[in-house]
């Protein structure tokens, strides 16, 4: 178990750390390398037909490489050469098998870029869609479809159309080429991390308490009425010389 987590550590410390990204039923070892975002698997010791190789890439989530610039041209060949690769050349995914003469990835991406052999895709004569074409047979024409491309190592890695299947007339000879299959890598889940803002906590105010106000009854005091003091008539008595006397009240 050791060991072979420390052989994982070794092949992300060499060919990137993002193989943990490579879909996790493809097997980890230094065919497995990372490229702008995508996982090639290099299938440099099996050598089939373009069609088996097509199928097996598809069985494990894939497609044929499909090479969209000269950096990812580059980037093949650099692989290659670091194995070391000492065959012929390796398929990849671009065909005309669904139109003759119109070649197109298998993944459906448009065809912006191409790194064809001087005078590739190249034909002998053309019947329909058969072509003549040579081999090291005593019969050496015969005759067949060339719709699949193997990116030739042994032309620094410039393209060539191949037959997908080519069968001499006596059935000895047959096109099989190692291959090199394309996965998407699989998103790392991202870990958001939100950082608030520190709240002070205040000491709250008690609110002032209401006291129940008490309505007494108001008494109502009988009034008291002083009473008028009475006026007592006084006598008025004349003096003998006629004067008027004083009223006094009592």
């Amino acid at each position: 178990m050791r060991t072979l987590l420390l052989s994982t550590f070794l092949i992300g410390l060499v060919y990137g750390d993002e193989l943990q990204n490579c879909p996790p039923n493809l097997h980890r070892s230094t065919a497995l390398r990372t490229y702008n975002g995508h996982c090639y698997e290099f299938m440099i010791h099996r050598h089939v037909q373009w069609r088996e190789a097509e199928n097996d890439c598809g069985s494990k989530g894939g497609t044929l490489v499909v090479i969209n610039n000269i950096e990812e041209q580059y980037f093949m060949m650099s692989a290659l050469r670091s194995f070391p690769f000492n065959g012929q050349g390796v398929w990849i995914g671009l065909t005309d098998t669904q139109q003759e003469g119109k070649f197109a990835w298998v993944s459906g991406e448009a065809t912006s870029f191409t790194y064809w052999a001087p005078g590739q895709p190249g034909l002998i004569a053309n019947i329909g869609r058969k072509r003549f074409i040579l081999d090291s047979l005593p019969l050496p024409i015969h005759l067949v479809d060339e719709d699949c491309v193997l990116l030739k190592y042994t032309d620094s890695g410039h393209w060539h159309d191949y037959p997908c299947a080519k069968l001499d007339l006596i059935g000895l000879v047959s096109e099989n080429f190692p291959y090199v299959c394309e996965y998407k890598q699989i998103p790392r889940p991202t870990t958001t991390t939100t950082v608030g803002t520190p709240q002070t906590m205040r000491p709250s105010t008690p609110s002032p308490t209401t006291i129940p106000t008490t309505t007494l009854p108001t008494t109502t005091l009988p009034s008291t009425t002083t009473p008028e003091p009475d006026i007592v008539p006084t006598t008025t008595s004349a003096s003998a010389s006629g004067s008027v006397g004083e009223l006094v009240i009592g």
